[in-house]
């Protein structure tokens, strides 16, 4: 049954309609189409419902279509939804699923980052199949850079020194055929990032486009900081969501310093073991989230669309 939209129910909130029962529905427009995505307790419920479908459906211009602000947890829903179909997606919204699927999502995410931020092994770093090998991923530097004034200025790109490119990177054709594949990273807070990934015959030079501004701009990137590239494998015993690989590519930055131009972190240090203990009482979500969310933590878990994930 179609919705009866109050004088209201879209000033407010963009995708937002009032029925009759006093209850909200949620609809989006894409490729000149209604979509339906359910009916909600709260206004502001549909309103949230909505910016998570035009993350799927509006992913070109996704920041001017959102009824609210990006948070330190819808941040991470542009990367939860890559691994699901748009139909799927939708189909999580209107069955009211996807928030709980979204807050296993930010558990498995967070024990990953909890992870990363205690324990990066370099390539020297023995290994083993011993018990540190099951409790903290074992990332190996596959090269850094340290970044030059054009990879941070205007032209909007990073190059790629060859002997790296060819070593560690997929292969691009470098006789002029317009191939180019994307590349994608995750950052330390397992942020994932993605960059056009191409072959410049003009300055016989491989480099990464697409995506790298919006990096240098998020992590206030400078000349001569140093950015460093590993492989990284996931531990045996690690709970991974469905589809998942083993294996992730990280990017990490060592900020310049006035003292002296800056060399890549010391990554051949101890591996230090994360405890059962440590890892159940983990802040799963970091400290800026737990500032803001600190009423809705005290009640266990947080509200999205209305629906507390524990």
């Amino acid at each position: 049954m179609k919705p009866t939209v109050s004088p209201t129910a879209t000033t407010k909130y963009k995708g937002v309609v009032q029925q009759q029962n006093g209850h909200w529905g949620a609809q989006i427009y894409a490729d000149h189409k209604r979509i339906w995505l359910g009916t909600f307790k709260s206004a502001a419920e549909a309103a949230a419902a909505y910016d998570s479908a035009s993350i799927k459906l509006r992913s070109f211009d996704a920041n001017s279509h959102r009824n609210f602000p990006w948070s330190e947890i819808t941040v991470h829903e542009p990367d939860f939804q890559k691994s699901h179909t748009t139909e799927a997606v939708l189909n999580m919204i209107r069955d009211s699923s996807y928030p709980q699927k979204f807050g296993d999502y930010l558990i498995v995410r967070s024990q990953m980052v909890a992870i990363a931020n205690v324990n990066i092994v370099g390539s020297k770093q023995s290994r083993g199949g011993g018990e540190e090998s099951t409790k903290c991923f074992s990332c190996t530097e596959l090269f850094h850079k340290e970044l030059t004034p054009s990879d941070v200025g205007k032209l909007n790109r990073l190059v790629i020194p060859k002997k790296h490119a060819v070593k560690h990177l997929p292969f691009i054709s470098d006789g002029g055929a317009a191939e180019d594949v994307e590349v994608g990273f995750y950052d330390r807070a397992m942020r994932q990032w993605k960059f056009r990934y191409c072959y410049w015959k003009s300055s016989q030079s491989f480099v990464f486009t697409r995506g790298w501004n919006g990096f240098v701009k998020e992590k206030n990137l400078k000349e001569k900081d140093v950015i460093v590239f590993y492989t990284c494998d996931v531990p045996s015993n690690f709970k991974t969501l469905e589809g998942q690989s083993n294996k992730f590519l990280m990017i990490d930055v060592d900020y310049f310093t006035d003292k002296a131009s800056v060399e890549p972190k010391e990554v051949n240090k101890m591996v230090h073991n994360v405890s059962e203990r440590e890892m159940k009482t983990e802040n799963f979500f970091g400290t800026k989230v737990e500032e803001e969310t600190k009423s809705e933590v005290s009640k266990g878990g947080f509200m999205l669309f209305g629906v507390r994930i524990q």
